[in-house]
C-alpha cells in the first residue's frame, strides 16, 4: 500500500478524531475488521461480543473498543489507516505480557521503530506469544498417539494378520502383519508447522530470540513430510489431548487462529477490504490480573480456581456464571470481574449489567461458601482516588451478607515508568490482601 492515506489515530477506550473519523468510514471499519482480532485463547473468543468501536452517547462521539492493533481501509475511493494503541502505553503492555508468560522481555523484543506501522508490533507481540506457549507446551516432547501401521516382509512384526497374509505368502513368500507404534500426532504437528511458517514469512519472528525448548520443537516437525494433507476445521476440533500433553492445547489453538486470520487476510487483499491486527485489551488485563494475583495469594492459602458455576440447573433457563477470578481457601472464596474499562470514579463509569453480573455471582457463591470478597476490578484513571469510598462492608445494604464489596484496581496513567507500575501494583495487592482478612 502506498503512503498516500488518510491518518485515523486513537487510544483504546478513547474518541477518535472526529474530522477524519466519520461515522461512515468507523461503520466500514467495524464491519471489515470484526474477524481480525486475534484471541491467545479459545475462551476469550467464545464470550466476546464487544465492538472495535461504537458511538458515545452521552458524549456524542466515537470511541475505540478495548482492542488495540491497526488496520488499512478502502472506503469510497480514499486509502485509511486506523490505529489504535493502548492508552497506558507501551511499557504497561509489555509489564503485563511478562506477568502473564511469566518471562522478561528484552529492549531489542520490545522495540518498534520510530517509523514502523503500529500493525508490525501487533504482529511482533503475536509471534512472541506464540514463541513463549509454544516453549511451555514442549515440556513432555510433541504429543503422541498410537497408529497402526502394517507391514509385508519375511518376519513378522507385531500380530499377524491371517487373511491378508494368504495371498502375498502364496505370491511373494512374504507376510503380512500388523503392529502399533507411537508416532508424533500429525495433525498437531502440521497445525504448529503451517503457524510458524506464517510467522516467519509474515510476523518476522525470526528477529525474536527463539527458547530452547520452542526451536527444539520448530526442528522436530520441520523434517515432517506432511504429503500435501489440508487441515481442516474438522481435524481441528477432533483433537483429543491426553493429561501429560494438555499444555499443548493454548499453543495449538492459538496457531489454528493465525492460520485462519492469514486465510482471511488473502481474501481481504484479494477483495480490498482492508486488512489489519488487533488484540484484546480486556484479554490482556484479565490474564495480568490472574497472574500477580496467584503469585502474591497463593503462599497465603487462596489458590485460584476455575470451575462453572450453574445457575437453575436442569430448569430450561439454567444458564453458566463464569467469573474471571475466583479463589479459595477453605470454605472461604473471593469472586471478582476484571474490566479493562475506564474508571474515574464516577458512577456513570460502572457498566449497569456489569454491577448486576458480579452480584449473580457472589449471590451462586453465598448458597455453598463464605465469600469474604467481591466486586470488579478495573485500571483506575482517579489520580486522587480515596479507596476509602471505594468498598462496602455488606453487599446491597447493610442487612446484606457481610463480606467487603469492592471497585478496585491499579491506578494507571499514561506511560508510566515500570519502577512506579510495580509500586501501584504492590499497593493494589495489599489492599486486596486487606480485603480478605
Amino acid at each position: 500500500m502506498s503512503e498516500d492515506y488518510i491518518q485515523i489515530e486513537t487510544f483504546d477506550c478513547l474518541s477518535f478524531p472526529q474530522k477524519e473519523a466519520t461515522a461512515n468510514v468507523l461503520e466500514e471499519f467495524i464491519g471489515s475488521q470484526k474477524n481480525n482480532v486475534f484471541w491467545f485463547s479459545q475462551t476469550s473468543a467464545q464470550k466476546n461480543d464487544a465492538p472495535l468501536a461504537e458511538y458515545n452517547y452521552v458524549d456524542q462521539c466515537w470511541n475505540a473498543g478495548r482492542f488495540i492493533g491497526e488496520a488499512d481501509l478502502f472506503f469510497e475511493g480514499e486509502k485509511y489507516r486506523i490505529t489504535i494503541k493502548p492508552r497506558f502505553g507501551q511499557k504497561l503492555l509489555f509489564r503485563m505480557l511478562e506477568e502473564i508468560f511469566n518471562i522478561r522481555i528484552t529492549s531489542s523484543a520490545s522495540q518498534s521503530g520510530r517509523n514502523q506501522e503500529w500493525r508490525h508490533y501487533i504482529k511482533r507481540i503475536i509471534a512472541f506469544i506464540w514463541l513463549q506457549k509454544l516453549s511451555n507446551a514442549n515440556l513432555h516432547g510433541m504429543p503422541k498417539v498410537n497408529q497402526k501401521t502394517e507391514y509385508c516382509g519375511t518376519k513378522i512384526l507385531g500380530k499377524l494378520d491371517i487373511r491378508k497374509t494368504l495371498k502375498p505368502l502364496y505370491t511373494y513368500d512374504k507376510l503380512f502383519s500388523v503392529y502399533r507404534e507411537k508416532n508424533i500426532d500429525r495433525t498437531i504437528a502440521q497445525i504448529i508447522f503451517e503457524a510458524y511458517q506464517i510467522l516467519k514469512n509474515d510476523f518476522e519472528i525470526d528477529k525474536i530470540t527463539i527458547p530452547d525448548s520452542a526451536l527444539e520443537a520448530i526442528n522436530q516437525i520441520s523434517g515432517f513430510k506432511f504429503k500435501g494433507k489440508y487441515i481442516t476445521e474438522y481435524d481441528y476440533r477432533n483433537i483429543r489431548y491426553k493429561d501429560i500433553f494438555l499444555s499443548w492445547k493454548p499453543v495449538v489453538d492459538l496457531s489454528w487462529d493465525i492460520i485462519k486470520r492469514r486465510q482471511l487476510s488473502l481474501k481481504q487483499e484479494a477483495g480490498r477490504n482492508g486488512l489489519g491486527f488487533f488484540i484484546d485489551m480486556a484479554e490482556v488485563w484479565e490474564s495480568y490480573l490472574r497472574a500477580i494475583l496467584r503469585k502474591k495469594l497463593a503462599p497465603m492459602g487462596w489458590y485460584y480456581r476455575s470451575e462453572k458455576q450453574v445457575a437453575y440447573k436442569g430448569l430450561f433457563f439454567q444458564r453458566e456464571l463464569i467469573p474471571d477470578l475466583v479463589f479459595q481457601n477453605g470454605n472461604r472464596v473471593a469472586v471478582w470481574d476484571a474490566k479493562y474499562k475506564r474508571m474515574r470514579g464516577n458512577p456513570i463509569d460502572i457498566d449497569r449489567s456489569d454491577f448486576f453480573q458480579i452480584h449473580s455471582y457472589i449471590q451462586q457463591f453465598l448458597n455453598h461458601r463464605e465469600v469474604k470478597s467481591g466486586g470488579l476490578l478495573y485500571p483506575i484513571s482517579d489520580s486522587n482516588a480515596d479507596f476509602t469510598k471505594y468498598k462496602s462492608p455488606y453487599l446491597m445494604n447493610e442487612e446484606g451478607a457481610k463480606l467487603n464489596f469492592i471497585i478496585d484496581g491499579i491506578e494507571l496513567k499514561e506511560e508510566e515508568e515500570t519502577e512506579t507500575i510495580l509500586r501501584l501494583e504492590d499497593d493494589f495487592l495489599d489492599r486486596i490482601i486487606n480485603h480478605l482478612n
